[in-house]
């Protein structure tokens, strides 16, 4: 069986908690509340990327390029649309984060009730505050770099699961996806 996880690290994701979310960076919604591969995050006095790029990787079975959800620190000079002269935009927070939500998937695949992949990674994030949430969902399309964006309340309730995981494969293989919700206060 090959086991593949690529889940953000929840005890990183810990530390900013109680810190200011200033702002996010990103190209400017066109027909969709959703960006091309990147997302600046400015948190406190650090800035992190919040990328979902397309890379070579084992895609149940066939190497493929998948996009790939992740976050890391890095500079104001990183953060830059993925697209030709586009500009990107600042949008403020300015409030503190009270919590984390993660919003994480299991996606096994069965050949004769045998399980052949297990695949943990990270779909969406959330940064929870006093009044409010923002979310930053990967889309569900696997070799999509899409980022969608959204505010209100509840957002873990909100989001759908992911049935497109469920479709299109042979006969002779069985998917499972499971959503598992993780707090982090």
């Amino acid at each position: 069986m090959k086991k593949v996880d690529m889940r953000f690290n929840n005890e990183s994701l810990k530390n900013l908690i109680g810190h200011n979310f200033n702002k996010y960076r990103c190209d400017k919604f066109e027909f969709t509340n959703s960006v091309t591969q990147i997302v600046g995050l400015y948190i406190g006095d650090e800035i992190y990327r919040l990328t979902n790029i397309q890379e070579s990787v084992d895609y149940f079975g066939n190497t493929d390029d998948y996009a790939v959800f992740k976050m890391s620190s890095a500079i104001d000079e990183d953060i830059r649309s993925a697209f030709v002269d586009t500009e990107q935009i600042d949008n403020p927070i300015n409030q503190e984060i009270k919590s984390i939500i993660l919003i994480n998937e299991r996606q096994r695949i069965y050949k004769e009730n045998i399980c052949t992949y297990d695949v943990y990674l990270t779909r969406a994030i959330i940064f929870r505050f006093s009044e409010n949430e923002i979310c930053f969902q990967k889309d569900f399309t696997p070799f999509s770099e899409e980022i969608f964006i959204m505010k209100g309340y509840n957002l873990a309730d909100s989001l759908m699961e992911n049935t497109d995981f469920l479709e299109e494969w042979d006969d002779d293989l069985t998917p499972k996806c499971e959503t598992e919700i993780v707090e982090i206060n």
